[in-house]
């Protein structure tokens, strides 16, 4: 008999954010495993795909800060469409200082309630709510709770510590008891690499599951696999309001163009909710004509992107406290067939995921960045043009599927024998 499972997440297709991915192969893949999925998300606009079922929670206020948002968006000056206007800065901050756990709390009291109703309509054997936002292990916890089924929490990112928050000691103690209280009740806990599960498990004194992002071939279907013609760099996603910056590239490429470098002459496109941080680096390094900011798209749009370029660019946070950050983006890009231009602190697990999968280059300062630029323009140079990733060289959407469908198998076997082991197809990915 197959089992179902509703799986709470904020982010989900069609939004364009890289934290909707691993839910929607989830969605996409756990029913191969005979596991049916009903997915609890938030409202949105635009219209979701027939492919999967879905619930949706509206979020209190949504349509009053929606309507806000289109005025100040009316308002901004053309001469810098990038620049963020003073109220909606002001009210990021009133959202994320009064809003407990963060900025989505008010989608908890529908989310709640929509998923209560649908457990009670009909038959399900477990829930898996995947995080961040920290709110929807709110949801989860409290819906496992009522509907008295298993339930798994997955994260994405740390919680209580995660380095983007920006917390004072007094809120991030109040984030630290309420995580270690919800999750408590937790039947097994999942992650995305060894080191964020070594840090969940030393805040939960328990073990803690990895389960590897991964990429989906399928995501490639349709677009034109070209090969590009000219040396340029590509980047598609966001730059978390500043935590992460393009500024050790831009240095690098202004150094390159006043040694007169070809390796310098290129051109960067740059596709997600950046800041106006990326347009004032540009002019500082006086490579402002060379840096295209085209904002949020579709999706499929930042892919057909992936393609036209030669290479592809990855910011990490610069802090080593987020040495352990790898998330998403590596496996898309890969499936792109695109070498990686990576940025990030020395002790990054990203360096050497990519030196031992020949994914492409690593930086931690402006000297290696140099290199790094020198390095993929001349394999450009070569006749090299596009990447081929062998088969088994990164972790595909089916095996991150395969895991979450033996975790909850574990969880809602009869015996109830599960111990959080790592599973066969991580360890097979990560020799």
């Amino acid at each position: 008999m197959r089992r179902r499972v509703l799986l709470i997440a904020y982010h989900f297709p069609p939004e364009p954010a890289a934290g909707a991915l691993r839910p929607s192969y989830l969605a996409k893949y756990l029913p191969q495993s005979g596991w049916d999925v009903t997915v609890l998300t938030r409202a949105l606009p635009e219209h979701r795909s027939a492919q999967y079922r879905t619930i949706e929670a509206r979020t209190l206020g949504e349509r009053f800060e929606r309507s806000v948002r289109g005025v100040l968006d009316a308002n901004r000056s053309d001469a810098n469409p990038e620049a963020v206007p003073p109220l909606r800065r002001l009210l990021r901050w009133v959202k994320s200082s009064a809003f407990f756990p963060d900025r989505t709390a008010g989608w908890i009291p529908a989310a709640v309630s929509r998923a209560v109703l649908a457990t009670r309509a009909e038959r399900y054997d477990a829930v898996l709510s995947t995080a961040m936002p920290a709110s929807v292990h709110v949801v989860g916890y409290v819906v496992a709770a009522i509907a008295r089924l298993a339930w798994v929490a997955d994260y994405r990112d740390p919680w209580s510590g995660n380095a983007y928050a920006g917390w004072g000691p007094v809120q991030r103690a109040l984030q630290h008891a309420l995580e270690t209280r919800l999750i408590r009740r937790a039947n097994a806990i999942t992650t995305i690499s060894p080191p964020i599960a070594a840090l969940l498990g030393s805040i939960h004194h328990r073990h803690v599951t990895v389960i590897q992002n991964g990429a989906d071939p399928d995501d490639w279907d349709g677009l034109e696999a070209c090969v590009p013609q000219r040396f340029s760099l590509c980047y598609t996603g966001s730059m978390y309001d500043g935590y992460r910056t393009p500024e050790m590239l831009f240095e690098a490429l202004a150094a390159l163009r006043s040694a007169g470098d070809p390796a310098g002459d290129t051109t960067v496109d740059c596709y997600g909710p950046n800041s106006d941080h990326v347009g004032e680096l540009a002019r500082r390094y006086g490579i402002e004509n060379s840096i295209l900011q085209h904002g949020t798209v579709p999706r499929r749009e930042a892919l057909a992107a992936q393609r036209r370029a030669s290479d592809l660019l990855i910011f990490l946070n610069m802090a080593e406290s987020t040495s352990h950050e790898l998330g998403s983006k590596v496996f898309e890009y890969a499936g792109a067939g695109r070498p990686i231009v990576a940025f990030g602190p020395a002790g990054s697990v990203m360096r050497e995921y990519l030196a031992q999968r020949g994914l492409g280059w690593f930086a931690s300062d402006v000297t290696q960045a140099v290199r790094a630029l020198k390095e993929a323009h001349r394999r450009f140079e070569s006749g090299l043009r596009t990447l081929e990733v062998a088969p088994g060289t990164i972790f595909t959407a089916r095996d991150l599927a395969a895991g979450f469908a033996e975790t909850l198998e574990a969880v809602t076997s009869p015996a109830s024998t599960f111990s959080g082991r790592q599973h066969p197809a991580f360890r097979q990915s990560a020799r």
